[in-house]
Formats: C-alpha cells, structure tokens, sequence
C-alpha cells in the first residue's frame, strides 16, 4: 500500500484506522520488553570470571576467553624473579644411617680395619609408615610403710577416661576437616586405610566440638586484635545449611582471619560481628552497600571494577570501559614498581598525572550516557540505567575510595585476601556439600579462622593445634596500628 492509499483508507475507515494504531502501539511496547529481555540474557551469557564476579568453576570451558583477560604485564612461564625454590638439601642430622662399607676385596684382602679414603652420602626423604600408637598409663597405689599415708600418683591432665583418643590424632582429624576440607566418612575411611583403626563420625563431630569450646576465647581476642589493625578486608559469600541459605562473613588482614556464620548478610550481620561498628582504619571491601553506613575510611575493591569494566568493553562496546582499565592497570603496575625500590610513596607529579587522566575519562565517558527523558518515564522509582552508567556513577561518587591504594600503600589494589580466604568456604561446599546444622557451620568457621591465622604466620598447624587441647592457643604479637 502506498502512502496515499494509506490516507485514503484512514479516511474511510477511522475506526478500523485508530484500532491498528493502537495494536501498533501495543506491539511496540512488546517488543521493547522483548528486546530488554533479550539485551538481559545476552549479558548472562556473556558473564564469565573475566567480566563478572563469577567464579572460574562456572565457565564455559568451550568457550573463547576474553581478551581483555590477559594481563598487560607479560611474564615468561616457571618461577619468577625472586622466587625462593624448595628444592631438597641435604640435612646434617639425619634420623637413620645406613653404612655401605666393603668388608672384603675381590682379591680376598680383609677391609674391616681399613679407613675410607672418601664417603659419599646420598639422603631420601620419605614418610615413616604410620600406625595406631597404643600407650598405656599404669597408675601404681603404694602405701607407706612408715606413716601409712596412701601414694597415687596422677594421670596426665589430658587422660580422662579409661580408653581415648591422643592429642596427635584429634589435631590431625581437625586439621583435615577444616583445611583440608574432607568430610568425616572420607576422614575415617582414611584413618582406616592408614591405621587399620575404625573410628566414627560421631567421634570426629566430637572432637570438632571439643576445638570449638576451647577457642572461644581465641576468637575474642582476634575480633580485639582486628580492631586494632590500620587496614582490614570484609567480604561474604553464601553457604548452605540443613537447605538453607546462610552467609558466612570474613574480616580479615595479613595476619589474622576471623569467620562468622549468619542467617542474614547485610547490617544485622556485621553489626552481630562487631568489628566494623567500632572499626576506626581502612576496609577493603566490594560496593556492597550496607558496609556505606560505618563511619571507617573505606577503600573499594578494583579486581571487581576491572572485571565490569571488561564486561562493558566486550559487550556494550564502550570505549571509555577499556581507556579506564588501562588506566586502572597502570596505575596498580606503578606503584608496585614504586615498592619494589623501596619507596613508599608516588611523586606528586605522578598522582596528578593518574587523577587528571581518571578525572578526564569519567567526564567524556559522560557522553555515551545522555539524561533518561523523564517524560518517557512511565513507573516509580529510579530511572533504569545502563550497567556502564551505574559504573560509572560509582566510580565518580566514590573517587578517593576507589583511588586509595594510589596514594596509601597500605591499601593493596584489590580485595583478593579476603576473597581467597571466602573461596575455600565454597571448596568445602563442593567438596563437603552443605552443613547439617548451624554449629557444625559455627565449629567449622572457628577452627578454619585460627589455622588461616596460623598459616599467615607460619605457625606449624599441628603443634599449635595439639598446644589448644592443653589450654594454650597461638596469638600474633605486636599486630595493631
């Protein structure tokens, strides 16, 4: 139909004409929503852990990896500059020596009495076989026979009953649990395999619970210790309890970790923990938004950025997206190299060259984001944006937050310690499947904080874990601003 045939046929027919205008309408509005939705699966399709907080374990193995991935700092495959090896050495005490000696030539000459010349010695390292240890405790009543008075010396103060189980096999069933992550049948069924020994889930429940008790007090004095620190880490990730969804909470620093597991993940939670309510230094964290309302200085987390702005650049094909990862990179590249010579700080000529360029990329990113026409605005609320003008937003808002690790090199780049501290608690989950209840969750927290806290200062974990069943625990010295 031509346009004057159209004309006419609204001439003719004005009611026919006004009811296709409106089913015209009606269909436009459709396929906006069908475009948005489908604008919406693309991008959750196109989220990986390269552009997206996703973890590595969701991606699509058969698909290409982003380019924007790979670093702009080229390193050559094996150990790096500066990488200490741990290949074996020789030891001067070794706990076995077998002498290969000649005790007589080939020609019949008797060498029992003769010196070596020269001793090679060539040392294995290898593990003792190990087996169930049974000590027993023979208690000897004697009575005086002068004064009469009854002698009977006591037990250890770890022997309690008749028959139980060593400190050295509860520290191990801990250890394995907690940081090596493995469930209690495949606990016994290892103690089994190396011992030929049987023991019972409910043994190991008990164990776990006997640690707990006992490190009620280590944990205090952590949260203590923690208030103390210049810069801590927050993060939290959701975990799954009896078929519930729980959350289970990390702050952290360099030397300390402390877990708690909740039912909620916002305010309610960080308040119950109590660190951040009375916190006065950095924390790290990503934007989420409850951790706004401490009055701590904050400093955000550019792993999260840098994986947004990927998703903005390979997606919605915004050039400003890739300028500030760039930036953001170089950045982060300067000040480690500023470090590495010893330095602490950055020149000014340096930090206002860094500033001057975010600032000039956040206003001319300004341009791909034209004011929404509120007019056009049909429902309550905010007017919906686009995931790069949200970015954007947030990191104009939150300059300095974003930036500090620029001007404070105590403030590291990102939040990954408290993320690699958050990701095993999901290993555990794909490993373990969820906690049957909510103080096996609390046990496991408590005891995995105080071995994270162990490993960050190079503590050896079954020493310290043996000294908590005598009363003592392991607390790091001189921590705090």
């Amino acid at each position: 139909m031509t346009l004057e045939g159209a004309i006419e046929f609204c001439k003719n027919n004005p009611d026919m004409a006004a009811t296709i205008i409106l089913e015209i309408e009606a269909l436009k509005d459709i396929i906006q929503k069908q475009n948005e939705e489908i604008k919406r699966l693309r991008d959750i399709i196109s989220k990986d852990s390269s552009n997206s907080s996703r973890p590595p374990s969701s991606d699509n193995k058969f698909k290409k990896r982003s380019k924007s991935k790979k670093s702009n700092m080229k390193r050559k495959r094996g150990g790096q500059n500066g990488h200490k090896g741990s290949t074996l050495k020789i030891v001067s005490n070794p706990d076995k020596v077998v002498s290969l000696q000649s005790s007589k030539c080939h020609c019949g000459c008797d060498l029992s009495c003769v010196e070596s010349t020269r001793v090679v010695k060539r040392q294995i390292f290898d593990i003792a076989k190990i087996k169930m240890q049974t000590i027993e405790y023979a208690q000897h009543t004697k009575i005086c026979p002068e004064c009469k008075t009854v002698n009977k010396p006591k037990f250890p103060d770890n022997l309690n009953a008749t028959v139980q189980y060593g400190d050295n096999i509860k520290s191990f069933i801990a250890y394995l649990n907690t940081y090596q992550m493995i469930p209690y049948d495949r606990i016994s069924e290892m103690i089994k395999d190396f011992t030929s020994h049987n023991i019972s889930k409910g043994t190991i429940f008990t164990v776990l619970q006997n640690f707990y008790n006992r490190l009620e007090d280590y944990e205090e004095n952590i949260k203590r210790l923690l208030l103390k620190e210049s810069v801590i880490h927050c993060d939290e990730t959701g975990v799954n309890v009896n078929g519930k969804l729980h959350y289970t909470h990390v702050v952290c620093s360099s030397t300390l970790t402390y877990y708690m597991l909740h039912q909620k993940r916002g305010k309610e939670a960080i308040n119950e923990m109590g660190i951040l309510p009375y916190y006065q230094g950095i924390a790290v964290h990503d934007h989420w938004s409850p951790y706004y309302g401490y009055r701590c200085t904050h400093s955000y987390c550019n792993a999260h950025h840098l994986r947004e702005l990927t998703f903005i650049a390979d997606v919605e094909k915004e050039r400003w997206a890739k300028d500030m990862h760039k930036l953001l990179t170089k950045m982060n590249k300067a000040v480690h190299i500023v470090k590495e010579k010893g330095k602490t700080a950055l020149t000014k000529e340096q930090v206002g060259h860094f500033l001057t360029s975010y600032d000039k990329i956040c206003n001319s990113a300004l341009v791909y984001y034209p004011p929404p026409d509120k007019k056009a605005k049909k429902s309550r609320g905010r007017v919906k944006q686009a995931k790069g003008k949200n970015l954007l937003d947030r990191l104009m808002k939150y300059k300095d937050a974003t930036l500090r690790f620029l001007t404070n090199f105590d403030v590291p780049f990102t939040n990954n310690l408290a993320e690699r501290n958050l990701r095993m608690i999901k290993v555990k989950e794909k490993i373990s499947g969820t906690f049957a209840s909510f103080r096996g969750g609390e046990m496991f927290n408590r005891i995995r904080g105080y071995i994270s806290t162990l490993k960050k200062n190079k503590r050896l974990v079954l020493v310290e874990l043996t000294n908590v069943l005598v009363g003592r625990f392991y607390l790091p010295m001189g921590n705090g601003c």
